[in-house]
């Protein structure tokens, strides 16, 4: 029973971001989107367009997410890196970070993730994204369970999140409520 229950948490800790940021996205995607749809550029295209205009921080974001979709991390960080140090947009500026905290975190740091995602709050306190990943990662350990339970709970409330979300939280929350 034990293993399931760590094999299902993990499950739902992988996909989760993944979901939650795919209709997050498709928000953000929806607002870029309006001069160029970039469904039609390919990876390469988009890179050639950054650099000849790296301060265009949409299309960078995207790129980066479509890299970070696909777990090329050391392709989608040097991207957000750039977004997070030079953009003046803060909604941008926050979901690289967010994203940069996710990345740190799979790889095993703990602590440098949250600080990531902790500035990334910092920059927008209302960033579901953000909340998210650190209700995700404190839920996980025994001593920072509560605030991850707290923090998750909370989301379920929020009516921009989709019914899909919403039931991925409930379904973390019944593997650590229990």
């Amino acid at each position: 029973m034990l293993k399931n229950k760590w094999f299902y948490s993990l499950l739902f800790i992988i996909l989760f971001p993944i979901f939650l940021f795919i209709n997050l996205q498709s928000n953000t995607e929806t607002l870029n989107n309006q001069s160029t749809n970039l469904d039609d550029v390919t990876n390469e295209e988009m890179e050639q367009v950054i650099k000849l205009n790296p301060d265009i921080m949409p299309m960078r974001v995207a790129l980066a997410n479509r890299y970070f979709e696909a777990f090329d991390y050391s392709s989608a960080l040097p991207h957000f890196m750039y977004v997070a140090e030079n953009s003046e947009d803060n909604d941008l500026k926050s979901l690289s970070l967010s994203q940069i905290g996710w990345m740190v975190y799979e790889s095993g740091d703990k602590v440098t993730s949250l600080n990531y995602i902790n500035e990334s709050l910092r920059i927008s306190p209302k960033s579901l994204l953000a909340e998210t990943y650190k209700g995700i990662i404190l839920i996980q350990e025994e001593e920072t369970r509560d605030e991850g339970i707290l923090i998750l709970n909370s989301l379920k409330n929020n009516p921009a999140l989709t019914k899909e979300d919403l039931t991925i939280i409930q379904e973390i929350l019944d593997i650590y409520e229990n």
